[in-house]
């Protein structure tokens, strides 16, 4: 009877980390939808004299996927996400339209456990979005750039997570010959999007 329960409690001893480890939030691979609020600012420096500035900001609503692996290093989580999204909405300057299309975004994130199921977290990366010129004549091209945001995720259930997260990112600048001497127009975005994230 003994020897029984002995084997018993090592049985457990070696069960009880393996089911701890499985335990685990924000670990391993996941998958997920995201929708939100986006803002693009453009700013077209006009090489005039004097020179001028014309700003124009668009909202948009947001929409996408995403896809992921988190690891859980104990207080520490470290990820890694490669999201697509799309918005509605376009910019207007005095003489084009300018349309924001989709953008693909491969980032890395750092987070703490401020509780077992709560995450905050810093993320980082590239960005590639596209936009279109669609008045007075079309055309549109692939814009690199990088990502910055912070964020908050929570787990809901044992598989499954919601969060909330700001993000700005920068698209560069062209240069575009003609327009009163030359003008520069600069690309930036701002968002504030939430998600849910199916785990496994």
């Amino acid at each position: 009877m003994s020897r029984f329960a002995f084997a018993l409690l090592a049985a457990a001893a070696l069960a009880g980390p393996a089911v701890a480890q499985e335990a685990k939030n924000f670990n391993g691979p996941f998958i997920g939808a995201q929708l939100g609020w986006q803002q693009d600012r453009q700013s077209l420096d006009l090489g005039t004299v004097p020179p001028s500035t014309v700003r124009a900001k668009g909202d948009g609503f947001a929409y996408g996927g995403q896809i992921g692996y988190d690891f859980n290093l104990g207080s520490a989580v470290l990820g890694v996400e490669t999201s697509l999204t799309g918005r509605t909405g376009s910019n207007r300057f005095p003489t084009f339209d300018l349309e924001a299309g989709r953008t693909i975004n491969v980032t890395a994130r750092a987070g703490w456990l401020v509780t077992p199921e709560g995450l905050l977290y810093a993320r980082g990366g590239y960005s590639n979005a596209r936009f279109s010129v669609t008045n007075p004549a079309g055309g549109a091209e692939n814009r690199d750039g990088y990502t910055v945001g912070a964020g908050y995720e929570q787990m809901l259930g044992k598989n499954v997570s919601a969060r909330i997260e700001y993000a700005y990112s920068d698209y560069g600048n062209d240069s575009l010959p003609g327009i009163g001497g030359g003008a520069t127009l600069n690309y930036h975005r701002h968002a504030v999007m939430t998600g849910v994230n199916f785990r496994f």
